[in-house]
């Protein structure tokens, strides 16, 4: 049983990549002993779908670790970051963002439990390119009353905790305004029954994917390629 499995979703950011295996996860190895990392990258042909990467990683690990990371391959944390923040306790009552868009969504870095991942039913499986997930997430969380402890930094602080990459546009951005539609403007009119329905109609209880291929690339990271 691991403590912790942080999962990455990932396409074509090979210099992103490297700079966070020789940076990033020297620290988790050192910080947080039992981790794992898992780099999941997408197959080439269709938009990308970071919800459903993250999806397949808490599938891969289900019930084998305590906890979940969500972790984008740009974001790197210094020792301080995880030596304070990472390693908090969270309970089953709780989703920790570490480090959240400026919306307050559950994107970027956030932490929670196995059991929790799986009551909300993970991400939907339906955002493809530039979108909502992580408003999604926040809706299915928030339905379930799993309350959100978000760890906001501002400019000053930003640098004693992390350095980040300028974001790469790589999600094509023409169902951004269906995304965004649907998850910050159209969740919120229905009843709690058409919510539920909603939550349990995708996700990881309908997940559908193939690996391509998997290997060990450190001591600690585990690379998959998957077909979505």
């Amino acid at each position: 049983m691991l403590n912790n499995v942080i999962v990455v979703p990932y396409r074509n950011r090979e210099t992103h990549m490297k700079y966070f295996i020789e940076n990033s996860v020297p620290l988790f190895q050192q910080y947080l002993p039992n981790t794992l990392v898992l780099i999941v990258e997408q197959n080439e042909g269709k938009l990308f779908n970071r919800g459903a990467l993250l999806n397949i990683g808490f599938k891969e690990y289900d019930y084998k670790t305590e906890y979940f990371f969500t972790h984008d391959i740009d974001i790197n944390p210094t020792k301080k970051f995880v030596q304070e923040y990472y390693s908090k306790h969270v309970d089953s009552s709780n989703i920790l963002g570490l480090y959240t868009s400026v919306c307050d969504t559950l994107g970027g870095i956030i932490k929670l439990k196995n059991e929790v991942i799986n009551k909300i039913n993970g991400f939907p499986n339906d955002v493809w390119g530039w979108g909502s997930e992580d408003k999604a997430l926040q809706n299915r969380s928030e339905y379930f009353k799993i309350k959100k402890s978000t760890f906001l930094l501002n400019n000053e602080q930003q640098p004693q905790y992390l350095t980040r990459f300028d974001d790469i546009n790589d999600r094509d951005t023409k169902n951004i305004s269906k995304n965004i539609n649907k998850h910050y403007h159209h969740f919120k009119t229905l009843n709690d029954e058409e919510k539920l329905k909603e939550i349990m109609n995708s996700g990881l209880s309908n997940l559908d994917y193939k690996v391509i291929d998997r290997k060990k690339i450190h001591d600690i990271v585990e690379w998959i390629k998957v077909d979505i």
